[in-house]
């Protein structure tokens, strides 16, 4: 009768454990198409002004420091209305408004955080250059390493997504979605560069320079790192440092791709944490870290 029970127990249980497993996967499968749903509502609105005076008028300071432009307002508010239409109590952190809680989440009780760049590479976008982004993040934690579900959208074409231990994917322009995978070379042909304002940090930077045979400066940190998930560059650095915030939706991206992007430490999400970014496969993290003496 003991081993019965016990046996009903254990059945039991693992009844409970795949039910749960089955409603987390079904949640982020949502989570992820609400990303995308948002990401083609930016795209439309942010499309309509970008490049012109209206998008680049600044109407306040953001939380994370800088100046918020109209086309990150309207951005951001998208995002929030979106993602309140379909959760209660959450936590969404943004460069704009910066750590809010909503419903009854607060700092001590909260299981759903929302990583969020609305407009990641305003400048370009206030400039005319095509190539800015949207960065969504869903996370159980505050913490990095807590990332379940990452998307970036390209303003004007492609999309990334990767849900954790399911793989990264791109969707093109024309709809046709894709599995990508980082490449396994270890020489690095393509290098993605940030560089800080007035070359202050150029004299670390060149350091690197020996190992590529050419550069690109992308001026949306999301985008250039799904580049790299990619395949189209081969590694990413930025020395400046940038913010963690700028970094949430790709890293789990890149990492989901087979590549590494940060490294092991499992950093708190906020919108003033900056660190230095190197990401690509194994082999060229090694090669540049070698090089930077990290």
């Amino acid at each position: 009768m003991v081993e019965r029970s016990l046996g009903k127990r254990k059945v039991t249980s693992s009844i409970l454990v795949w039910g749960f497993k089955m409603y987390e996967v079904k949640m982020y499968e949502d989570i992820l198409n609400l990303f995308k749903e948002t990401g083609n509502k930016i795209s439309k609105s942010a499309g309509e002004i970008y490049g012109t005076d209206e998008a680049s008028e600044i109407i306040g300071n953001g939380a994370g420091g800088d100046k918020t432009k109209k086309i990150d307002k309207i951005a951001e508010d998208i995002v929030i209305s979106e993602i309140s239409k379909n959760f209660d109590d959450f936590c969404l952190i943004s460069e704009e408004i910066g750590i809010k809680f909503f419903g009854k989440a607060s700092d001590m009780a909260c299981n759903k955080f929302f990583f969020v760049d609305p407009i990641d590479g305003s400048n370009n976008a206030t400039r005319g250059i095509p190539l800015f982004s949207t960065s969504l993040a869903f996370s159980t934690s505050q913490y990095i390493n807590d990332i379940k579900v990452g998307y970036v959208k390209n303003i004007f074409g492609e999309e990334y997504c990767a849900v954790k231990g399911k793989g990264s994917y791109k969707t093109d322009v024309h709809k046709i979605q894709k599995k990508i995978l980082m490449n396994s070379k270890d020489d690095i042909e393509f290098l993605g560069v940030e560089f800080a304002p007035c070359g202050k940090n150029l004299d670390e930077i060149s350091k690197i320079m020996q190992l590529a045979k050419h550069y690109r400066t992308v001026g949306s940190i999301a985008l250039g790192l799904c580049y790299v998930a990619g395949g189209a560059l081969d590694a990413y650095i930025d020395l400046r440092p940038p913010r963690i915030l700028d970094l949430t939706a790709a890293k789990l991206i890149i990492e989901e791709a087979g590549g590494i992007c940060l490294g092991k430490e499992n950093l708190k999400v906020d919108t003033k944490t900056k660190v230095n970014l190197i990401a690509g496969n194994k082999k060229a993290v090694e090669k540049i870290n070698k090089i930077l003496e990290i």
